[in-house]
C-alpha cells in the first residue's frame, strides 16, 4: 500500500526506536517481524486520513509506525501455540517459530510499549490518539475479539472480525483525523469507513482461507453467494462514508477498490 518513499520514512521512523542489533534476540525478533514482506494498510490508512485535512505524511509517520508495532504485536501473538499455532507469517516463520515460544512473548509485548513510547513524543493530540487505540487493541476491542475467536464460536463470527480486525482499521483512519483537526463528525464518518473497510477486507480473507480452514469461517456462515452480497453492501457502505467527506479522499477510495478486489 505505501509508495517506496513512504516507507522509506516508516522504517527510517522504527529505526529511531528500534536500531539494528544482531547481538540481541529480543531486537532481532521485532525487528523480524516488523520489516517482513507486508502491505503495511493500517500505517496507510493514518496517513491516507490525514491527507483528507491536508496533511503531510512527515507528519504522521510517527502514528504510523506506532499503530504498526501494534499490529505486528497482536501477529506474533496470534501466532502462538496457545493461540492459532501457526508457523507462518508474511511468507515467512512466525516469530515464535524463528525464534522460540517465550522470545515471541516478549517481542510481541515489547512492541506493544515502544508504540506507545513513539506517540508519547506527539504534541497535544497524544493523549486522544492514546485514547482511541486503546479502546480499540484493549479488552472491548481486539483482545476480546481474541478470546471469542479461541472459543470459535461461529455464531458471533461478525463481532470477531469487527472486535478483531475493523477496530484498528477505524482506529488509524481516526488518528489521522485527529491529526487533521476533523470535525466529530468528521471523525465519525471516517472511523465507520474504517470499520467497513476493516470488515471487508476479514471477509475476503475468510474467503481466501475457506478451503484450508471451514471452521469459524463467514464463509461457511453465509455461504459463497451470501458473502459475496455481504462485501458489496460494506463496500457501499464505505463509498457513502467517502462521499460525506470535503477533501481528497483518493487515497482511501485506492485502499477500498484494492481490498474489494483482494489485491
Amino acid at each position: 500500500m505505501l509508495d517506496k518513499a513512504t516507507k522509506s520514512l516508516l522504517i527510517a521512523e522504527i529505526d529511531k526506536f528500534l536500531p539494528k542489533n544482531n547481538q540481541d534476540e529480543l531486537v532481532s525478533a521485532m525487528r523480524y517481524m516488523l520489516f517482513a514482506p507486508a502491505k503495511y494498510i493500517r500505517p496507510f490508512l493514518v496517513i491516507a486520513s490525514s491527507r483528507v485535512f491536508n496533511i503531510e505524511a512527515v507528519r504522521t509517520i510517527p502514528i504510523a509506525a506506532a499503530i504498526e508495532c501494534i499490529h505486528t504485536y497482536s501477529l506474533i501473538h496470534d501466532d502462538l501455540p496457545c493461540m492459532d499455532n501457526s508457523d507462518i507469517r508474511r511468507g515467512q516463520l512466525s516469530c515464535h517459530k524463528k525464534f522460540n515460544e517465550a522470545t515471541a512473548v516478549l517481542a510481541g509485548d515489547a512492541l506493544l510499549t515502544i508504540a506507545f513510547e513513539i506517540l508519547s513524543l506527539l504534541n497535544e493530540k497524544y493523549c486522544e490518539i492514546v485514547k482511541v487505540l486503546s479502546k480499540a487493541i484493549g479488552y472491548r476491542g481486539m483482545i476480546k475479539g481474541q478470546v471469542m475467536d479461541i472459543h470459535a464460536d461461529s455464531d458471533k463470527i461478525k463481532e470477531i472480525h469487527s472486535l478483531k480486525t475493523a477496530k484498528l482499521f477505524a482506529a488509524s483512519c481516526e488518528a489521522g483525523a485527529i491529526i487533521g483537526d476533523a470535525t466529530n463528525e468528521q471523525r465519525e464518518i471516517l472511523h465507520d469507513y474504517g470499520m467497513n473497510l476493516g470488515l471487508i477486507f476479514q471477509a475476503q480473507d475468510d474467503i481466501e482461507d475457506y478451503e484450508q480452514d471451514e471452521t469459524n469461517n463467514l464463509v461457511s456462515v453465509l455461504g459463497k453467494s451470501g458473502i459475496k452480497d455481504y462485501i458489496e453492501d460494506l463496500f457501499n457502505k464505505a463509498s457513502s462514508n467517502l462521499n460525506d467527506l470535503p477533501g481528497n479522499t483518493d487515497y482511501l477510495y485506492t485502499v477500498l477498490n484494492k481490498i474489494m478486489k483482494n489485491d
